[in-house]
């Protein structure tokens, strides 16, 4: 008996929740206003410690050990692409590769809200804004990579996996008789043990902004009929 007076109150309250419902047409709808927004915050770690603590929530100077580099294997680190499918002239593939990629970005507040603005047509316009403050600047840290590079297939190895470090290269010293002898000789230490490449690059700092930023679609005439 209990069961069936709980179930009727549900569908009676069911029934007078509907009952509240009224249908808008389409003048009664353009007639609604209203605001609102929501305040957002955005972290992206890459190749650091940081990215595997989750219960870290700031990126500040004093957790500097979080956001150094830590990959396992430098291969898994890597972006390549070979722009228009370059090749040599054997048919080996080429690629651009940019090793050792790593960085973490956040910004600890930003806003989404709706905005009006006047169009081209000189109608007011619904528009999303993004909003940015001076005090919440974005902390960019140890973002870039160590080296970039132009590697080529071979018959075993992609051009995009291999694993070449600076350790040692070839020289030679002229003997008495003017004759060059040839031996290893190890690299400098600034170079010793990094992958082989031709520059890199390396961000870290805080980028500060202020200001409003409103995304809108400009052929949208702002009538009750045009989708915006």
């Amino acid at each position: 008996m209990l069961n069936k007076i709980s179930i009727s109150v549900v569908l009676f309250m069911a029934c007078a929740a509907h009952a509240e419902l009224v249908g808008l047409d389409n003048g009664a709808m353009l007639d609604v206003t209203g605001q609102g927004g929501a305040d957002l915050s955005w972290t992206l770690s890459l190749n650091h410690r940081y990215a595997n603590d989750l219960s870290i929530k700031n990126i500040s100077d004093q957790q500097g050990v979080y956001y150094s580099y830590d990959c396992l294997s430098d291969v898994q680190c890597r972006f390549a692409f070979s722009p228009n499918n370059h090749a040599d002239a054997a048919g080996n593939q080429r690629w651009l590769v940019f090793k050792q990629i790593q960085g973490t970005i956040q910004i600890d507040k930003f806003s989404l809200a709706g905005s009006t603005i006047i169009n081209k047509d000189m109608m007011p316009q619904t528009a999303m804004k993004l909003s940015f403050f001076d005090d919440k600047p974005l902390k960019i840290r140890n973002l870039g990579f160590s080296s970039l590079s132009v590697e080529t297939d071979d018959a075993t190895t992609k051009g995009y996996l291999k694993d070449i470090k600076y350790n040692q290269y070839s020289a030679y010293t002229l003997d008495a008789q003017g004759t060059k002898v040839y031996s290893n000789v190890d690299v400098p230490t600034f170079d010793k043990g990094a992958e082989k490449g031709f520059m890199g690059l390396n961000v870290h700092g805080n980028l500060h902004m202020s200001g409003d930023l409103k995304i809108f679609s400009y052929n949208c005439s702002g009538a009750a009929t045009s989708r915006c």
